[in-house]
Formats: C-alpha cells, sequence, structure tokens
C-alpha cells in the first residue's frame, strides 16, 4: 500500500468519526405520561439523549421513574425547557435528529398499549379478600366505586393522598357498599395490597388485573368515583365524593 494510502485510511476514520459525533438525537418524553401510556421508542439512529421537560418534576420524582424503569437512566430534566425552546419541541413523546446544531428530522413518536404487568389469564374479578366481584350486578340500592392508583403520592395524581383520605370517611359513613378499584397499569397485586396497608384502607380493593372495570366505565381520570344503583346503572360520575343523600 503506497504513503499516501496509508495517511488516508485514518483520515477517512477520523471523519467518518467527526461525522457521527456531529448528529445527536433528543427523544423527549413526559414521565407522568409514562406512567399512564408507554412511548414505543424506535432504535437510536445517533448517540441518544432522553430529556424531561421541565414543567412539574423535580430530581427526586425523576430518580424514582428511572429506578422503575432502568431503560430510561440517561434522562435528564431539560432545564428551563432550553433544548425544547431551541428545537420548536411543543408537545411529547416526540424525537428530534439534530446534525451540527440544525434539525435534519423530527418525528412524533406512538405510545404502546400496555395493560398490566401481569400475564394475561382468565382471572375473575374479586376484592383482595377473595369475594367475587362483578361489575353488573350490584347488592344493594347503591354502590360507590372509587378509582385509584396504587403509584399514589406520584404527581401525576394530583391531590390522591387527600382524595383517598376522603374515599375512607365516606366508606366509613356511608350506608351502601364502597369498593376502591385498582388500576393495573406498571403493577401487580401486590401493590393493591401494599395500597391497602399505606392508607388504612377498610374497605373492600378490587385490583382491575385486565382493565375490565376502568374500561367499562370509561375512566381516564384519578382519582375518581362512580355510583351504581341496583340495576347497575351510573347515576354519579366524577372526580369529588359524591353526597350521602
Amino acid at each position: 500500500m503506497s504513503l499516501i494510502k496509508l495517511l488516508l485510511v485514518p483520515i477517512t476514520i477520523y471523519l467518518s468519526m467527526s461525522a457521527q459525533a456531529s448528529t445527536q438525537e433528543y427523544i423527549f418524553i413526559n414521565i407522568w405520561d409514562e406512567y399512564v401510556q408507554p412511548t414505543s421508542l424506535p432504535a437510536p439512529s445517533a448517540p441518544r439523549v432522553m430529556l424531561q421537560p421541565d414543567i412539574n418534576i423535580d430530581d427526586a420524582s425523576l430518580e424514582q421513574f428511572k429506578a422503575a424503569y432502568p431503560s430510561y437512566g440517561n434522562i435528564k430534566i431539560d432545564k428551563q425547557n432550553q433544548l425544547m425552546l431551541q428545537f420548536s419541541v411543543r408537545q411529547t413523546p416526540m424525537r428530534i435528529l439534530v446534525e451540527n446544531g440544525k434539525v435534519i428530522q423530527r418525528e412524533q413518536l406512538s405510545t404502546a398499549t400496555v395493560a398490566s404487568k401481569e400475564e394475561k389469564t382468565n382471572t375473575p374479578l374479586k376484592t383482595l379478600a377473595g369475594t367475587p366481584f362483578s361489575i353488573e350486578t350490584v347488592n344493594s340500592q347503591y354502590r360507590v366505586l372509587f378509582f385509584s392508583d396504587s403509584l399514589c403520592p406520584f404527581q401525576h395524581i394530583p391531590a390522591c393522598e387527600m382524595k383517598i383520605e376522603m374515599n375512607n370517611h365516606l366508606a366509613a359513613v356511608s350506608d351502601y357498599p364502597v369498593l376502591t378499584i385498582i388500576k393495573p397499569f406498571y403493577v401487580d397485586e401486590q401493590s393493591a395490597y401494599a395500597y391497602q396497608k399505606r392508607f388504612n384502607i377498610k374497605h373492600d380493593i378490587v385490583f382491575d388485573h385486565h382493565n375490565e372495570v376502568f374500561s367499562t366505565f370509561d375512566v381516564r381520570e384519578l382519582p375518581y368515583w362512580l355510583v351504581q344503583d341496583k340495576q347497575g346503572k351510573v347515576v354519579y360520575r366524577g372526580n369529588q365524593p359524591p353526597s350521602l343523600d
């Protein structure tokens, strides 16, 4: 090999490495959304940095999220949303590919449906005490369902501790049965037992294994109350406890 060719080889390698180093991939996500509906992450196109918007977040919450989901181990807060503003990112999840400081590609990422960490089985609905639970059958004049999340007190569930306390009071004084329904996303039934102990729940709890109860009543907000009459018809729903009347 000639001297010129020998000199050209390291130069070519250096230029190739420089080109790669000048390209950066940014993934902008909101961890509170990730707890509810995870993002389908594509294979990296360049060295990847994951960023959390500097909104409703602190370092402790971010570390808790990273501990729960190690695949997001390098996520950091986009302090004062500097990169979001620089790259005109207005929603998450978003993928931005930057070359030499200029955006060459932007992609709105899709989300993946995750119902539960548990395997799909024909698990019948029942309370933690083992009593069968029916969505349609109400064995009293009324029944109160309190929809909650065992991840409370995370920030994506506003005022959850206060509302759990309100529901505990309601259950203690109500003439009708009150049941807590626990969301299954990212958790298993053991988390419902931990929730029961942590918040000193005295009434029945149902772990909604495959999101059946949440889906049937189209519950999209937490914490949330719903009241059924003896025919199973919904006569009240809202984010405040129902009146005892």
